[in-house]
């Protein structure tokens, strides 16, 4: 009896001492790819830890982290601030958000059908077009109004035109413009990106870039936005160079984590990042030399610890 009694409390410190990390990785693009990758190499080199992902979009993760339902997010580095201050559509604060590490960029990319002969998002008012214009609660939807602001229009001016604005799924976008459903839509990853591809020869596409002014406007509506050229020949048909919004994403954990074991998972990201290199273009732009570049929140103390033994130092 007392040998059974010890071998239950020996199986019970065990159990408790498993922590669980939950990873908001959103609903479509890179960011599940990204998820599972983290998720794997936690479980692999990260002992007494369990982690899996969590689909949902990214402030509805980000409320889950506010009640700790989840632990790291995967999100554009321009609304962790937002949300963290609860100034976000979803009007719930998260505090406890922390800088993890910047990961890569994504060019946003508005691509308009063919069909409609758009090549400015500034002539949206000139007729009655069909564009996506994500739910108020989608991290692109900042992204979107930003963009249609900067270029000297808004949701209300295109539906004053006589157009429509769909709240349809990202990951349905490129179907509905196949389908005629939809004359614009907007893109955020890498390029050439996936879902752009697949509408490359139906219905064709033309990227509606950026001048100097809406660039300049859009990097002051989104914090730590860049502007960046797309080259020629990136997409088929695509036969001039397109400047375009370059956005950071990143992962914020929580506060609530325990130092030790944040400190142990960014050793783990760090130390077997070519891991994420092949996931997709543009994956190669995570590096440990630029993870704690453009945080946009103050880095979680556990992460910081690594990266001043590592030798890697913040931006000035």
């Amino acid at each position: 009896m007392i040998a059974a009694i010890a071998a239950v409390l020996c199986t019970s410190g065990v159990a408790s001492a498993e922590t669980f990390i939950r990873i908001g990785s959103g609903l479509a693009g890179t960011y599940p790819i990204v998820g599972a990758k983290m998720a794997e190499i936690i479980n692999e080199n990260v002992e007494g830890v369990t982690a899996t992902t969590v689909a949902g979009g990214t402030e509805a993760n980000f409320a889950l982290m506010s009640q700790g339902e989840i632990e790291i997010v995967l999100t554009y580095g321009f609304l962790t601030p937002r949300v963290q201050a609860g100034k976000g559509s979803l009007g719930v604060a998260t505090p406890q958000a922390r800088h993890l590490m910047t990961l890569y960029g994504a060019y946003f990319q508005p691509a308009a059908s063919k069909d409609s002969g758009l090549t400015a998002l500034a002539d949206l008012e000139k007729g009655s077009y069909r564009i996506w214009g994500a739910n108020a609660t989608s991290i692109f939807y900042p992204m979107i109004a930003s963009a249609l602001e900067a270029n000297g229009t808004s949701f209300d001016k295109v539906k004053a035109a006589g157009g429509t604005v769909d709240e349809i799924g990202y990951s349905d976008t490129a179907g509905a413009m196949q389908d005629g459903r939809l004359d614009v839509a907007f893109f955020a990853g890498p390029a050439p990106y996936s879902l752009l591809m697949q509408i490359e020869n139906k219905p064709g596409f033309t990227l509606l870039g950026f001048d100097e002014a809406a660039g300049k406007a859009y990097r002051a509506a989104l914090a730590g936005t860049r502007m960046r050229e797309l080259p020629a020949g990136t997409y088929e048909g695509q036969t001039e160079a397109v400047m375009l919004p370059y956005l950071m994403n990143e992962a914020v954990i929580s506060a609530d984590v325990p130092e030790d074991i944040a400190y142990k998972i960014t050793k783990a990201l760090v130390e077997n990042v070519d891991k994420f290199h092949e996931l997709f273009k543009g994956a190669e732009e995570i590096q440990p030399a630029t993870m704690r570049s453009l945080a946009s929140v103050e880095t979680h103390p556990g992460a910081v610890k690594y990266y001043e033994e590592a030798g890697i130092k913040a931006d000035d």
